[in-house]
């Protein structure tokens, strides 16, 4: 988070650092080495824009377990200056000699003609003739000065320094090296030594490397001794920069000097204790083969890795110095004005991609989201205590109250203490169990975490903040219906209750409503007929596919007729598709089967399963399994129940009757063989799959007509072996079923005398003589 504070070096600031701490120091030292090397493998134009070379600092001098580093920035922090200005004006004015040597030659003559020498050698030899050779003085350009071996020395010395640098990068991080910029030094060499007045001077120049006529040294002083005044400047350039690539070193971090220095700006810290914080864990994740995608870009920089073991792996986004995204807390001003609320960006927030996170929305404002991880790192010390400054926990406190967090971990460089158990030196801060007004399960965690050459530490510490993201953000928090419902009696002698809106509820249909998903602590009272399924602010599964109100348990016949008309859809009959009416269906048979078991009867359904031989099952009913049994004697016994109040919709019965009857149906479909459920819009077969094949699918319908033809045994009159059932003839049947099962599940009753008729339909009588359940179960045999 953005923190306004003076700088730590003030020593007018009282919650300064101590700039003489050798803790300090080596933090800092460790902290910029790191950034040097990690910006190179992440963030090449990071490294532009944070390292360079500065002045009026002190350098290290003992450089130790840091050379490596040393050098890694030297070659990239000199390098523009060597390749986009050095070398260019090199070769625009290249050095070179032009001796004046004499030549005998043939003619015609390439250099100046010495008439007087040539005369004179012709006579000696052939008085009176023509002179058949020539002497001539010639002057040719030798670009072998020790400038220009200068020039290519560097390159080879400079090349070789960058293949030892990035051959130490392949044995870190692998095959990531081949990404990394060091090949692009390496290239940009070879491209320089391919310039022809340079690839002759190679071989001599790598002779000198190898300490010929005294090596690079002795041929610098020679070029040195050689610069005259008004000659090319660059090579005078190129000796001050050989100069500055062996004695530049590390900004160390203590009192002003003069020194030329490489590395951050210290008047930066916080910030780079930030991007080292993310550089850090990027190249953690990366090791571990975790690391998905990394943005550089400032302002817009994230991570994206993936964390867990096998089922439970999950894809986290941790972003870096931007406005969380689409917070779920919302705060206001009255009367309204603009900026009054204060804005939160913090150093890090994490959360998770995938699974992606639930979300609740009321009329198209965000009500509800799941929480992620908010971390903000803090560089500086502002007491000598072992515990946390109490500012930077207050501000956490508040921004997660602000943003709707409940978790915080507040990374310190630098606590008392830490030097010797930094794992330790962790704690928690949270409300204590008396504290009623709190969110119970805020948390804000006290981490140190100081910079380090050695990982161990540093990485023990990063993944154990992976992991404790990991634990409070892995399972996705999925809105789901708890509501219990309140007793009636007991809220008309305790009189009106008050919601959160402060407005009075009717005590009928009123019940708690727990939201685990937003913590154990949260307990809303709502009105099923005023907030459940309508007003998103409480009602938190708005939205979900198949979300209703809850039922009440019935006690009575009555209360179950009053929650079975809440249960019924109320579209139009013809607009009601499989999936609306599964719902609805599948939510009747539970709400029923609660009634049963309230009642007593679902331990008792043997007496009604005697009833079923009764309406023409007895041939059938050892074909059906236990639970179809149990639903045919539900039907029975709600049938029985609904008789004794006089009722006048029997949909419950219908529906139970039904449901056997698609069950033996998708049995069958499915034993065909080829045949699976992916054949079929909803996964499955349902009721009316059957006809809907017959009519518009006549490539599958051949396929199970084949199979049909094999299986199918039609006489199933015990009485009439003449009379023969075709699979045409059931399908019919089975639509007439269809039409009443969806009607059972619309608003529409069915009254007693329908029921009656459907019943028959099914079970025992109608056109097919003995029901069309009967039919199902003895002409369409199951295999063995």
């Amino acid at each position: 988070m953005q923190i306004i504070r003076e700088h730590p070096s003030n020593p007018s600031n009282p919650r300064s650092i101590n700039l003489s701490s050798s803790t300090e120091i080596a933090a800092y030292a460790a902290m910029q080495a790191r950034l040097v090397a990690l910006l190179l493998r992440y963030d090449e134009g990071g490294f532009g824009r944070l390292i360079g070379a500065r002045t009026s600092h002190a350098a290290e001098r003992a450089e130790g377990a840091l050379r490596e580093y040393r050098a890694l920035g030297v070659v990239f922090v000199l390098r523009d200056e060597l390749f986009e200005d050095i070398l260019p004006r090199i070769v625009r004015r290249l050095s070179f000699a032009a001796p004046r040597n004499l030549i005998v030659e043939d003619p015609p003559a390439r250099g100046r003609i010495d008439w007087g020498r040539s005369l004179d050698a012709a006579w000696a030899e052939r008085p009176g003739d023509a002179p058949l050779l020539l002497h001539t003085r010639q002057r040719r350009r030798d670009f072998a000065t020790p400038e220009n071996l200068l020039a290519v020395v560097t390159l080879l010395e400079y090349r070789a320094e960058v293949e030892r640098l990035l051959w130490d990068e392949q044995v870190t991080v692998g095959s990531a090296a081949l990404r990394h910029p060091l090949n692009e030094l390496v290239e940009r060499c070879a491209r320089e030594l391919a310039f022809p007045q340079f690839a002759g001077l190679r071989g001599v120049a790598q002779q000198m490397l190898d300490g010929a006529q005294g090596g690079p040294e002795a041929l610098e002083h020679q070029v040195h001794e050689q610069l005259i005044p008004g000659g090319n400047s660059a090579y005078e350039d190129l000796l001050e920069w050989r100069a500055r690539l062996r004695s530049l070193r590390l900004l160390r971090r203590s009192a002003a000097c003069a020194d030329a220095v490489l590395g951050a700006d210290p008047e930066r810290d916080n910030y780079l204790y930030q991007v080292w914080i993310f550089y850090e864990l990027a190249d953690l994740l990366q090791e571990l083969g975790c690391l998905e995608r990394v943005d550089p870009r400032p302002g817009r920089m994230a991570l994206r890795f993936r964390w867990g073991v096998g089922a439970e792996q999950r894809t986290y986004e941790l972003r870096h110095d931007q406005a969380v995204p689409t917070p779920s807390a919302r705060w206001g001003a009255t009367p309204l004005k603009k900026y009054a609320v204060p804005g939160v960006r913090p150093d890090f927030y994490l959360w998770r991609c995938d699974p992606p996170i639930e979300q609740v929305f009321h009329q198209g404002t965000l009500i509800w989201r799941e929480p992620g991880v908010v971390w903000d790192a803090k560089y500086y010390r502002e007491r000598e205590r072992a515990v946390a400054p109490s500012s930077p926990v207050k501000r956490m406190i508040a921004d997660l109250t602000l943003l709707g967090e409940n978790q915080g971990t507040l990374l310190f460089a630098f606590l008392k203490g830490m030097e010797d158990a930094p794992l330790a030196a962790t704690y928690r801060l949270h409300p204590t169990v008396r504290n009623q007004p709190l969110v119970p399960d805020q948390e804000v965690i006290i981490q140190p975490l100081c910079p380090a050459l050695d990982l161990r530490a540093v990485r023990t510490t990063l993944t154990g903040l992976l992991a404790h993201a990991h634990a409070h953000l892995g399972t996705p928090r999925m809105p789901r219906c708890h509501g219990v419902f309140l007793d009636t009696l007991s809220l008309s002698e305790r009189g009106t209750l008050v919601g959160r809106d402060g407005g009075a509820l009717a005590p009928e249909d009123l019940l708690v409503c727990p939201k685990p998903h937003l913590g154990p602590w949260r307990v809303d009272l709502v009105s099923r007929i005023t907030h459940c399924c309508r007003d998103g602010r409480l009602c938190h599964i708005i939205g979900q596919p198949g979300a209703a109100p809850p039922m009440r348990p019935p006690r009575t016949v009555r209360e179950l007729l009053s929650e079975l008309e809440r249960l019924a859809a109320t579209d139009a009959i013809a607009t009601l598709d499989d999936e609306l009416v599964e719902q609805v269906i599948g939510r009747i048979e539970g709400l029923t089967r609660r009634f049963a078991e309230v009642t007593g009867a679902l331990e008792n359904l043997g007496r009604y399963e005697a009833k079923l031989g009764d309406i023409g099952l007895d041939r059938t009913l050892p074909m059906i399994g236990p639970s179809e049994r149990e639903s045919l004697a539900l039907a029975i016994y709600l049938r029985d129940q609904l008789d004794d109040v006089q009722a006048n919709d029997y949909s419950a019965s219908i529906i139970h009757v039904a449901r056997v009857l698609e069950r033996e149906l998708q049995r069958r479909i499915l034993a065909v063989p080829g045949i699976t459920g992916a054949d079929f819009p909803h996964g499955k077969p349902t009721l009316g799959t059957l006809g809907g094949v017959y009519r518009k699918n006549p490539a599958l319908w051949a396929h199970i007509a084949a199979h049909l033809a094999q299986v199918w045994v039609g006489q199933i009159d015990p009485e009439d072996a003449a009379f023969e059932v075709r699979i045409e003839q059931l399908i019919g049947e089975i639509d007439i079923i269809v039409r009443a099962r969806n009607q059972a599940a619309h608003t529409t009753p069915i009254i007693r005398t329908r029921f009656r008729e459907l019943l028959r339909t099914l079970c025992s009588g109608g056109p097919l003589r003995v029901g069309a359940l009967n039919v199902l179960l003895l002409a369409w045999p199951l295999p063995n």
